[in-house]
């Protein structure tokens, strides 16, 4: 029997012996050019493409849109909308745009600010008065709408098992539930993405227009967009919704409760209308939508001065990037997941080219097609290849040390002259120096085994330090971002955190299966307290605390969830909206 490729990249221990499986694809199709069609090669090598990635990928069902100015010049959908059902994906499939929802929040918020409702420099709480919330750093007047779009504000990333589930919290009762909580971060510090922050300005938003916040967008936005169809609800159904696959199965797609964070429900092709209106200068259909000034403002970087933010650059809700297309070209996207769908929205306002792609299943990264079809589609308008992007050299990086990392605790020691060794909870790599003088990282199977996977093999590693911070920089497609940090070992550990080791019950836990926690366990180990957490689906997350008081630390790490604080009251501990008991008696 012929394995497919999918089979063998489940199988890792024999993928060296891949080529005897005769894994094959069909050949890319050749560049020609069509009198009649200049995307004409766009599309065949495009179903080409992503063709190839859904049956890698095991991918149910991807629609996809590509716009030329006010034109949609080819939409198409692959695989199933629903496959027990046997419908087709297509144009019109609404699928879950997840966090593209936050645009239409923040394109909300600056209406507001065109008819001088909201001044986004303002201290928040003048938008939304029962806004609460504790800091380190002095008052919290300067959270302001503008760092919340921008996620600077310094508010928590997410908030437990309250955001997606049968009946989540309603968006409105988050500004209730944090009152006894910390900001992570004084305002202007570092991009730490929230999806606590954009819910919250969504209240705002409600709150100032005086009309419920899904009501106000679809009054301000999807209407003067004609998307007609498109939702805020907090639960994809209906008419064209299409089902949630993993490992082709279909799954559920819990209820968001987030909804101006992440509700959004939409087709590609109606999502292309805000692509039609970017290219317009705010117009759309004759109709002008937002002030070219607006656009102007939300397409200006707002991080220019913030080291910790490397060079990701981002305007008002828009990500931007200048190497995609090059400097003279400058994109504007973002991007958005849900339990198993995901989205990508780019566009070019220079050369008018924008591109949806939404797809069903776990698995297939919409980022990738997306800006591959924009790459393809501008060397068709313009006639120009794309330009390559250079990779980061740097020399003499040192990784030795333990890092608190979005894997978690890694410990990483030299293991010879160019290769150093990776150690987490979740498995092992190594990360061996090119040519470049930058590393490669490598998954180790068992221990043993040195492996490639498809991500891995786009990300470069190198070691620097910014504002005292010893930082593991991880740059992938011409972008970098801070993968970890280096910790040390607390030089004091209160005494009345040694009393807190021991096994925990979670007393909320997620309504998600894959999501539940199994088991927390606090420990001091080889000095340094963790949380260990074992989840259903086997994974283990270990966080790094740094006590600050005899009831409080912080997660140790800079970026999304870093810098939060973990505190215990009337012996309960508490930690980014999840509750955990002490199970007595257990070691």
């Amino acid at each position: 029997m012929k394995l497919k490729c999918k089979t063998i990249k489940r199988m890792p221990i024999i993928a060296p012996l891949a080529f005897l499986v005769g894994c094959t694809t069909a050949p890319e199709p050749k560049a020609f050019i069509s009198d009649t069609d200049k995307y004409a090669y766009v599309k065949s090598y495009m179903q080409w493409y992503i063709k190839n990635k859904m049956d890698e990928n095991e991918i149910m069902g991807l629609s996809v849109a590509l716009v030329d100015d006010q034109k949609i010049v080819w939409q198409e959908g692959f695989g199933y909308e629903d496959k027990a059902k046997s419908i087709k994906a297509t144009p019109q499939t609404k699928y879950c745009a997840g966090s593209i929802t936050k645009l239409f929040t923040d394109m909300g918020t600056m209406k507001l600010a065109e008819e001088g409702k909201i001044n986004i420099d303002k201290p928040f709480r003048k938008y939304l008065p029962s806004f609460s919330i504790k800091s380190r750093f002095g008052s919290t007047d300067t959270i302001t709408p503008r760092n919340i779009m921008t996620h600077h504000s310094g508010l928590p990333g997410d908030w437990g098992n309250t955001e997606f589930g049968i009946n989540p919290l309603p968006y409105t009762e988050y500004v209730n539930a944090i009152k006894d909580e910390y900001v992570a971060y004084a305002p202007n510090t570092i991009l730490s993405y929230s999806n606590l922050a954009i819910t919250l300005l969504g209240h705002a938003v409600e709150n100032v227009s005086g009309m419920k916040y899904s009501q106000y967008i679809e009054n301000a936005l999807l209407s003067p967009l004609d998307m007609k169809h498109a939702d805020l609800e907090i639960k994809l159904e209906g008419r064209w919704a299409s089902k949630s696959y993993k490992e082709g199965k279909e799954v559920e797609e819990y209820a968001n409760g987030l909804i101006p964070a992440g509700a959004l429900h939409v087709s590609v092709e109606e999502l292309s209308h805000l692509a039609m209106m970017i290219n317009a200068n705010g117009v759309y259909n004759h109709h002008r939508v937002l002030k070219v000034s607006t656009l102007k403002e939300m397409f200006t970087v707002q991080n220019k001065n913030i080291e910790l933010d490397l060079d990701t650059e981002i305007g008002l809700g828009y990500f931007i990037d200048k190497k995609i297309l090059g400097i003279k070209d400058v994109t504007y996207a973002h991007g958005g997941n849900t339990i198993a769908q995901n989205a990508y929205f780019i566009v070019s306002p220079h050369s008018k080219l924008g591109v949806v792609v939404m797809a069903n299943t776990e698995g297939i990264d919409a980022t990738d097609v997306a800006r591959e079809l924009l790459k393809k589609a501008w060397e068709a308008k313009t006639g120009k290849k794309v330009p390559k992007q250079n990779l980061v050299v740097k020399h003499d990086s040192d990784f030795e040390g333990t890092y608190a990392t979005v894997l978690g605790k890694v410990e990483i020691v030299k293991s010879g002259k160019r290769s150093y060794e990776a150690k987490s909870d979740n498995g092992s790599f190594t990360l061996n120096k090119t040519e470049e003088n930058i590393y490669k990282a490598k998954y180790k199977l068992l221990g043993v085994f040195s492996i490639s996977n498809d991500m891995l093999d786009k990300v470069s590693l190198y070691t620097d330090e910014i504002e005292e911070h010893h930082v593991i920089i991880a740059s992938m497609d011409g972008s970098q971002f801070i993968a970890g940090v280096k910790v040390e070992k607390p030089t004091t550990i209160y005494e009345a955190w040694k009393s807190y080791t021991g096994h925990y019950k979670v007393l909320n836990n997620y309504e998600m299966k894959d999501a539940q926690i199994e088991d927390v366990e606090f420990v001091i180990e080889k000095g340094y307290p963790l949380v260990k957490m074992k989840f259903k689906s086997g994974k283990i997350g270990t966080t790094i605390l740094k006590p600050i008081s005899d009831k409080e630390a912080l997660i140790e790490g800079l970026g999304r969830s870093m810098q939060e604080t973990v505190y215990l009251k009337d012996d309960i501990m508490y930690a980014q909206g999840l509750r955990f008991k002490r199970i007595v008696g257990k070691k």
